[in-house]
């Protein structure tokens, strides 16, 4: 039997070479979108540094004390804003006023009348350093206190590691 299929180049195919131009030009055209992604487009250009906490701790029944670690780049107290919750209902922000004065006051916008202080070891740098520590006075017995930071200058919140940033005044 005699094969009956007419076989036959194609005429109107892409050629390899031209293929092989379209394909690099596309991968070169995801690169570029997904590098703008990753590192953003304009901007300030300031990433958000990752930090750490060494110790939160209930005093007594209404005092604690939040004790920073490291950062992993320079931060400045003025570009945190410190977001609190109380028994995981938010309770008000904690904001760095100055940073020339230590311990200095903290602007606490919350319901309860509680106080916050913030006490900087070398605040001659203008940093937030391992081993800076912020105060509470006035806080409620019996209530679970977290602390989120979160990174002004490049508006995100901060990854925080160690401690779980977190405290339970006895009841």
């Amino acid at each position: 039997m005699k094969n009956t299929w007419n076989i036959r180049k194609k005429e109107d195919a892409v050629s390899p070479v031209i293929a092989t131009i379209l394909m690099v030009a596309i991968t070169v055209v995801l690169a570029a979108v997904l590098y703008v992604m990753v590192i953003g487009f304009g901007g300030d250009g300031s990433s958000t540094p990752a930090g750490s906490w060494n110790a939160a701790a209930a005093d007594s029944q209404t005092e604690g004390t939040l004790t920073f670690g490291a950062f992993t780049t320079d931060v400045a107290p003025l570009d945190l804003k410190i977001f609190v919750k109380a028994n995981g209902t938010a309770l008000g922000e904690i904001s760095f006023t100055q940073n020339t004065l230590s311990p200095q006051p903290l602007t606490w916008v919350a319901g309860a009348p509680a106080t916050a202080v913030y006490t900087d070891y070398n605040a001659a740098n203008g940093e937030v350093n391992s081993g800076d520590y912020i105060t509470f006075t006035g806080l409620s017995a019996g209530t679970t206190y977290s602390f989120e930071v979160f990174h002004i200058p490049s508006d995100a919140t901060v990854s925080m590691t160690g401690t779980n940033g977190q405290f339970q005044t006895p009841a």
